[in-house]
């Protein structure tokens, strides 16, 4: 990452509009992006993760009710995104246990009462956690955590505050 002092843009030069239209969709595109495909993105690899896991040790430990072992990803993304993110956790988990860890396997039908009713239990489970640690990392601390968008200029709070202080340094 480079920083440049560019003169003309702190002299009070105005840009021009394709300039401020270029800057404008690039800031709306990062904001989706860290908005919306980054949480996607990292849940569903978490998902992914733990369904591979589960499915591995699974024969070997024949265990029943590994499903609650998805709590773990549901309550990372909870903390980490919030509780909009960790109910889309929570329906991919459901989704992956039904069609990898209940028989028949490789469907979505679940063939015994107790597991469907355990697949809903956990869902509603994980509803509630999912909420109560979103709650817990109180979820405008969530926003907080979150990269900062960069203002129209194209550049971050902070970086207007390094380059101002390096002016000021340069003045004295």
């Amino acid at each position: 990452m480079s920083l440049r002092v560019e003169p003309e843009r702190f002299a009070g030069a105005k840009r021009s509009a394709s300039e401020s239209a270029t800057a404008s969709a690039t800031t709306g595109v990062r904001s989706f992006v860290r908005r919306w495909f980054t949480p996607i993105t990292v849940s569903l690899a978490l998902v992914g993760f733990t369904t591979l896991f589960l499915w591995a040790i699974q024969p070997a430990l024949q265990q029943d009710h590994l499903i609650f072992i998805y709590f773990v990803p549901t309550t990372l993304i909870a903390i980490r995104y919030g509780s909009l993110s960790a109910m889309g956790v929570i329906i991919a988990s459901s989704l992956a246990a039904a069609y990898f860890l209940y028989g028949p396997p490789f469907s979505f039908e679940v063939g015994n009462r107790l597991e469907l009713m355990e697949l809903i239990l956990f869902s509603m489970l994980a509803l509630l956690a999912s909420q109560v640690v979103s709650g817990f990392a109180n979820d405008s601390d969530v926003a907080k955590r979150r990269p900062r968008v960069r203002t129209a200029s194209g550049r971050s709070t902070w970086t207007r505050l390094k380059a101002f202080v390096r002016r000021l340094r340069a003045s004295l």
